[in-house]
């Protein structure tokens, strides 16, 4: 009887990750799109094929990556490029608190796995499967996150391989699919969510810290005032409709 758990619970967990996998198609030619660029812009900033490859693996996101070739490029100092890198990315620990009250049952090991791996588009797709049933499984998330980071990876190497061959001005204006790909998952988080009230109201404090602060701040400092606030403002609504329900 105790094989017979031990099987079920290996096939449902190897279903689940299937599922995962499945649920990260339609993000892959984003990553593919956005990918390619970093990847090509990285061999003209003067990195190896192998040191993109490697950057993509550990820092493992397009705006940190764009900006970190960039602030390179212009022999900005260590601690500038990596406090800014830290700035850009500091929005996922926002995010990562958000997807906390779908993880409640999972270890801090499985928690800490799913939280590293996470991505913008990663977090759209798990909060949509979220909103359903108030829980996201381990194994279903573990599959997203490494079909994402795998096709993050194998992108950016593809990229940096065909830089020499493709005008720069090519590769830079594959940036429009990211921002296709990222409205296309608000809109259908915004469809399938029963808080269609909360949701609305973050985009619309986003949208109006970016009206408010574009002309006096750097556009990049406003992207991640707006994003820190919204998600925060969620973050905390979430919480107070979870602890409403007990």
């Amino acid at each position: 009887m105790l094989m017979k758990t031990k099987t079920a619970h290996r096939d449902e967990a190897t279903a689940e990750f299937r599922a995962g996998i499945s649920a990260c198609l339609p993000t892959i030619p984003g990553y593919w799109s956005i990918g390619f660029a970093a990847g090509a812009i990285g061999t003209l900033s003067g990195f190896t094929t192998i040191q993109t490859a490697l950057l993509a693996s550990v820092l493992y996101t397009g705006s940190a990556q764009f900006l970190f070739y960039s602030l390179w490029a212009t022999g900005a100092e260590v601690a500038s490029v990596v406090f800014s890198v830290f700035l850009v990315n500091l929005r996922y620990l926002l995010m990562s608190s958000a997807m906390s009250v779908f993880f409640r049952e999972q270890s801090t090991t499985q928690k800490l796995i799913s939280g590293l791996l996470l991505t913008d588009e990663t977090f759209g797709v798990a909060v949509q499967r979220g909103s359903h049933s108030n829980h996201v499984p381990y194994a279903w998330m573990l599959g997203l996150n490494l079909a994402a980071w795998l096709n993050w990876i194998l992108a950016c190497v593809v990229g940096a391989w065909l830089a020499s061959a493709l005008p720069p001005s090519l590769m830079e204006g594959l940036s429009f699919s990211l921002v296709s790909m990222f409205i296309g998952l608000v809109l259908m988080i915004w469809f399938a969510s029963r808080k269609k009230t909360l949701e609305t109201f973050s985009i619309a404090t986003a949208v109006a810290i970016t009206l408010l602060t574009a002309k006096q701040l750097d556009i990049s400092v406003v992207v991640i005032i707006a994003a820190s606030v919204a998600a925060t403002l969620a973050t905390l609504g979430l919480r107070l409709f979870y602890k409403g329900e007990k």
